[in-house]
């Protein structure tokens, strides 16, 4: 098996075990307890970005809602062609702004925009919190 051959797998089985988790963390039911482990995370999302073969973060639009982002979470994975489809996430800074820049990023939000993605020219997956999703975050003040 060739270099690309093998990068190409264990992405595809790394997308493979984030949506297996993603699927446990949606379905997972208990008898006495609900689905407590959805309210621990806080979320059925485990966002994350691509890295391609150049460096950069993948950056995908979404021409209907009009917004770019690198923000993704796992939604299908096809092993046999090594295709992932991702639903886009829309990030947003402190005052509610679409932003692609990580250190700026408070809070992302799900959309129903599916993608489907070639994994030859992905080179890594970078995972974020999941906490991303709840848009909480304090303002401490400065005096």
């Amino acid at each position: 098996m060739n270099s690309e051959k093998k990068r190409n797998h264990f992405l595809c089985e790394a997308l493979s075990d984030l949506k297996d988790l993603q699927d446990i963390m949606m379905n997972f039911h208990s008898k006495y307890f609900g689905q407590l482990l959805v309210k621990i995370v806080g979320s059925d999302t485990i966002p994350f970005f691509l890295i391609t073969n150049s460096g950069a973060h993948l950056r995908l639009m979404d021409t209907v809602k009009q917004f770019e982002t690198e923000f993704f979470r796992i939604e299908a994975v096809d092993k046999e062609r090594c295709r992932g489809t991702v639903s886009l996430l829309r990030a947003f800074d402190y005052e509610g702004n679409d932003t692609n820049s990580v250190a700026d990023v408070v809070r992302l939000e799900k959309t129903s925009t599916e993608k489907s993605i070639e994994l030859s020219g992905i080179s890594a997956i970078q995972l974020l919190k999941p906490d991303m999703l709840k848009g909480k975050f304090i303002i401490e003040p400065k005096w």
